[in-house]
C-alpha cells in the first residue's frame, strides 16, 4: 500500500488541478475507490449536479444589480417598482450564498456533474454510534482575492459589497415611492460602478487556472485513505467508521448536501470530522471560522478535541479560528454534530497555500500528515470509548 505522502503526489502531481465536475475530479474518485477496493472495503459511488463554480453565486447578483440599473430610468412607474425589486433582493441573495452556498437563482447557473465516493468500516462489535470523516477531492481556481495571502479582505470586502447592494435597493426604493426622480438614478451610477467593477474582477477570476490542490485537498483525502487502512485493519469496538470522500466543496457543498440527504436518518446522530488543508503548517482544530457570519463546531465534539490534544501533547494540535468556508457550514446550519480539523500557515493565518498555483505536491510534510492522521484517529478512537455522547 502506498504511503499518505505518495497518495499526495498522485492527486495533486499525476492527476493534478481537480475542479469541480472536471476530468481531473472524475480521475481523483476513480483513483480514491480503487484504492479503497484494495483494501477489500465496500465502495459507494454517487453522482450529482453542482454549480459549476463558487463566482456563480456573485457573478449572478452583480448582474441582477446591474439589471435593475439599466431597468429603472425606463419610462413608468412599474419599470421604477421592478428596479427596486431586484435591487432590494441582491444583499438577500449575497447573504443567502453566504450562509447556505445556495441561492434562489441556483436553477438558472451553469452546472456540472461532480460525484462522491463513500465506504463504512464496521466496528468488531455491537453497533452503537457513527462517525464521518470527510474530506472532498475538488480544487478551486487560484484565486485572485478568495486566497491565504489576501485573506484578510475577505471579510471587509464582502461587509462593503453587502452595504453597496443595500444602498442601491434603498436609493430605487425611495426613487419609486417619491416618482422617479433622475437624481436618484444619477446617484445610483456609483453602486452600479462598483457592482461593474466587481462582474470585471470575478470575469477575470474565472479565467484563472484551477490550483493543484496539495493541501486542499489532496492532503485530506490522502490522511482519511491512511485512515482507512489502519481501521480496515484493527477495527474500532462499537464505532461504524463513514469515510466520505466529497465533490463540489469548492461551489455549492453539493457533494456533502447529496450524501445528507440520501442517508440522513442514519446520519443525524453522527459525529463529522472534516479536514482542510492539513498538508502542512500547524495542524489544528477549529473553534470559530466562517465569513461574515461565523460559526463553531458543536461543543460536544470541540470538548473532545480538547481533551484529546491536552492527552496527547506529542502531536502538537491546538485551538485556532480561521476565515474558511468548509463543509461544517452546511452540517452545522442543518443542526449536525461537526468539527474541522486544519492545516494553518502561521503566516496568514489560513489554510497554507489556499487557493494558489503553489499548492504543489513537494510542498506538503509527511510529518504534518502523520500529525494530522494521529489527531484525527485519536478523536475517533475517543469516540468508540464514549468519550462523546453518539446515540
Amino acid at each position: 500500500m502506498s504511503t499518505p505522502l505518495e497518495d499526495v503526489r498522485t492527486l495533486a502531481g499525476t492527476i493534478g488541478p481537480r475542479g469541480t465536475g472536471t476530468p481531473g475530479e472524475a480521475a481523483a474518485a476513480d483513483f480514491v475507490a480503487e484504492r479503497l477496493a484494495d483494501l477489500g472495503l465496500p465502495v459507494e459511488r454517487r453522482t450529482f449536479r453542482a454549480v459549476a463554480s463558487q463566482n456563480a453565486f456573485p457573478l449572478s447578483i452583480a448582474l441582477v444589480a446591474l439589471l435593475a440599473v439599466v431597468i429603472y430610468p425606463l419610462d413608468g412607474a412599474l419599470a421604477r417598482w421592478i428596479a427596486a425589486t431586484l435591487a432590494l433582493l441582491t444583499p438577500f441573495l449575497l447573504w443567502q450564498a453566504i450562509i447556505h452556498s445556495d441561492s434562489l437563482l441556483g436553477p438558472l447557473l451553469p452546472h456540472v456533474t461532480s460525484r462522491n465516493v463513500v465506504t463504512r468500516l464496521e466496528p468488531q462489535g455491537e453497533l452503537c454510534r457513527r462517525a464521518v470523516v470527510l474530506s472532498h477531492m475538488d480544487t478551486n481556481r487560484c484565486r485572485l482575492v478568495w486566497q491565504s495571502s489576501t485573506v484578510r479582505h475577505l471579510e471587509p470586502l464582502t461587509w462593503l459589497t453587502l452595504a453597496i447592494l443595500i444602498l442601491l435597493g434603498m436609493l430605487y426604493i425611495t426613487g419609486a415611492l417619491l416618482g422617479g426622480p433622475a437624481w436618484i438614478w444619477w446617484l445610483s451610477l456609483l453602486p452600479a460602478g462598483y457592482q461593474f467593477g466587481s462582474l470585471v474582477t470575478l470575469w477575470r477570476d474565472e479565467r484563472t487556472p484551477f490550483s493543484p490542490g496539495a493541501h486542499d485537498n489532496a492532503a485530506s483525502v490522502a490522511v482519511a485513505l491512511g485512515l482507512a487502512e489502519r481501521l480496515a485493519a484493527q477495527p474500532l469496538q462499537n464505532t461504524q467508521v463513514w469515510l466520505a470522500f466529497t465533490g463540489a466543496e469548492e461551489t455549492d457543498h453539493a457533494g456533502l448536501k447529496n450524501l445528507l440527504r440520501e442517508h440522513d436518518p442514519v446520519l443525524r446522530e453522527a459525529a463529522f470530522i472534516d479536514m482542510e488543508g492539513v498538508g502542512s503548517g500547524e495542524i489544528v482544530y477549529l473553534t470559530r471560522q466562517g465569513l461574515c457570519l461565523h460559526y463553531r463546531p458543536s461543543p460536544d465534539l470541540l470538548a473532545l478535541a480538547e481533551k484529546v490534544a491536552d492527552r496527547q501533547p506529542d502531536l502538537d494540535v491546538h485551538a485556532a479560528q480561521m476565515t474558511v468556508e468548509d463543509e461544517v457550514r452546511a452540517l452545522r446550519g442543518g443542526g449536525y454534530r461537526a468539527i474541522c480539523i486544519a492545516g494553518r500557515d502561521p503566516g496568514t493565518g489560513s489554510l497554507p497555500h489556499w487557493h494558489r498555483a503553489d499548492d504543489t505536491e513537494d510542498t506538503v510534510s509527511a510529518q504534518t500528515l502523520e500529525q494530522a492522521a494521529g489527531f484525527v484517529m485519536a478523536m475517533v478512537k475517543a469516540l468508540d470509548d464514549g468519550e462523546s455522547e453518539i446515540s
